[in-house]
């Protein structure tokens, strides 16, 4: 008789993803080692994928690293050196398993005047996976949110909860009660034929308009848009991470990427100042469009 065949053995984890669990679950430990299904409510993710980066199973993302981090009460930039550094070992790892040719793994600094910069970009596969990575992001923010939205439909016309999460998150990191010094800057696009603003989108900014009037860490500026699609929308946090978003031609079809990297990010920093400066407030651009 043939035997059943033997399971195929478990593949070893490779060192720098086991390395990184070890310092989460020792994070975990220091706060009192909470559950998982505790962790994962905080995060806003699967009991199975934060067993599988406390475990070695899998490498996590940047955000699932935050949100973690943040679930235990720890500060995500205090971690973004060590993610950095195991991300590029693993990374040389699986360019060359047997090592002959990894060397040393790469500081977490600036790339030189001649670039050959090494970006860890994460990639998002549909709008509730972008905006959820997204507003994890806000709501750890420290001072500074970047913002623009450039599309032909306006917020209120999203469906996803991810995607309402996400702008709601925004004002309610602007209203909160803190000492910390914040703010959030918004790049409004109004889209526009023959100079006449899209009703909706323009109805949703005198709403906005009344909804944030008090907030005081809170601007939005319009940006007179006339292209007959959606542009390039960005999210920068802080000074160091860049989400980018570009749609399709459904209201839902949305995906992208973020970039950890002050480098990068300081390319798309440098943009939203040029736009920004010579807008309208929205108050001043709802004034004249009403006269």
């Amino acid at each position: 008789m043939t035997g059943r065949p033997s399971p195929p053995a478990p593949q070893p984890v490779p060192e720098p993803v086991a390395a990184f669990a070890e310092q989460l679950r020792e994070l975990r430990l220091r706060c009192f080692e909470p559950t998982e299904a505790r962790l994962a409510l905080q995060m806003k993710c699967g009991r199975s994928s934060v067993s599988a980066m406390l475990n070695g199973r899998r490498f996590p993302s940047w955000e699932l690293t935050c949100a973690f981090v943040t679930a235990c009460g720890e500060q995500p930039g205090d971690w973004l050196d060590r993610w950095r550094d195991a991300k590029r070992r693993l990374d040389a790892l699986r360019r060359d398993p047997d090592g002959g040719g990894a060397g040393p793994a790469r500081p977490a600094a600036l790339p030189d005047a001649g670039g050959d910069a090494l970006l860890a970009a994460t990639w998002y596969r549909s709008n509730p996976e972008f905006y959820s990575a997204a507003a994890r992001s806000v709501r750890s923010a420290r001072s500074e949110i970047r913002v623009t939205y450039t599309r032909r439909y306006p917020p209120d016309q999203y469906t996803t909860k991810a995607s309402a999460d996400y702008f709601a998150d925004i004002l309610a990191w602007a209203r909160e009660d803190t000492e910390d010094q914040r703010s959030v800057r918004r790049i409004i696009g109004v889209p526009e034929t023959d100079g006449v603003p899209d009703k909706h989108v323009l109805a949703w900014a005198r709403r906005h308009r009344e909804e944030t009037a008090a907030i005081l860490n809170y601007e939005a500026s319009v940006l007179r848009w006339t292209a007959a699609a959606d542009g390039l929308n960005m999210a920068l946090i802080d000074d160091s991470v860049v989400f980018l978003a570009f749609s399709g031609g459904a209201r839902q079809k949305l995906n992208g990427f973020s970039v950890q990297d002050r480098t990068y990010m300081s390319y798309f920093a440098a943009y939203f100042e040029q736009l920004w400066t010579p807008l309208q407030p929205l108050g001043d651009y709802l004034d004249d469009v009403q006269r």
